[in-house]
């Protein structure tokens, strides 16, 4: 995950990977940036300070590199441009502008993290719609990693109710879900319950920082790595067998 691309605003945008190959980089050109700040440059020119502030929305294309792919990511959101007078090379004044984007939706989304292939149909289309999400409700953000969580369970296999005879109330929530995780796979429980009380937080008060979301993300992909594709297991084998194998007694 680069994490250092994803920020709420920005000055330029990133070179995004390309959503649809995952090869290409999108890139745009501020010049290729559609503006209409038409209403707050009237109200501007009425206060006197139409040249120095200008806000309004903004349409732009990202393109991806790859030109086999050729893909197209719509950005849309608000933008604010501030000016800055200073001397030029010539000792002139000379005025810049510094502008920032803040988008409200990009579609297709770039992918904020990778998954593994083995990852089965619905975890990866609740994972897409969340990388949409990110960019217009953080909270729901928040919330559909809840659900992925939830479903990555189904294709770990563990039971959304109880086995026949087992005491208690039948439907087992996530917690007691990612508590019977660990006891068929432990390590994980911190991570996937960190995931469930952001997603609560989602879910209950409407609002949760970014970088809890982000967290979550860098959280969620080295679960489901660890899980799909039994990393670390496959890891310390190799590590037992060349140890095994030098620590054996010599003839």
């Amino acid at each position: 995950m680069e994490r250092k691309h994803w920020k709420r605003s920005y000055g330029y945008f990133p070179q995004f990977l390309c959503p649809r190959c995952r090869k290409g980089n999108l890139k745009s050109t501020k010049d290729k940036y559609k503006r209409e700040p038409k209403h707050v440059t009237i109200e501007l020119r009425d206060h006197e300070m139409q040249g120095e502030d200008s806000e309004g929305r903004f349409v732009a294309m990202l393109a991806c590199s790859n030109r086999i792919c050729g893909e197209i990511v719509a950005v849309a959101g608000d933008y604010e441009s501030h000016a800055t007078v200073d001397y030029g090379p010539t000792g002139q004044l000379e005025m810049s502008w510094d502008d920032t984007f803040r988008p409200n939706s990009m579609h297709p989304a770039p992918h904020i993290i990778t998954w593994p292939k083995s990852l089965t149909g619905p975890p990866t289309m609740h994972l897409l719609v969340s990388f949409e999400l990110f960019w217009v409700d953080m909270a729901a953000c928040a919330n559909r990693l809840r659900i992925v969580v939830e479903v990555l369970l189904d294709q770990l296999g563990i039971p959304r109710a109880k086995a026949p005879g087992e005491k208690g109330p039948k439907h087992l929530d996530l917690a007691a879900r990612i508590a019977r995780l660990g006891d068929a796979r432990p390590g994980h429980e911190h991570a996937l319950n960190a995931l469930r009380y952001v997603g609560n937080a989602g879910s209950h008060h409407g609002v949760v920082d970014i970088g809890d979301v982000l967290d979550c993300y860098e959280l969620l992909e080295d679960a489901m790595v660890e899980l799909l594709e039994h990393r670390r297991e496959r890891l310390n084998a190799i590590a037992k067998r060349i140890n095994d194998e030098n620590t054996k007694p010599k003839p």
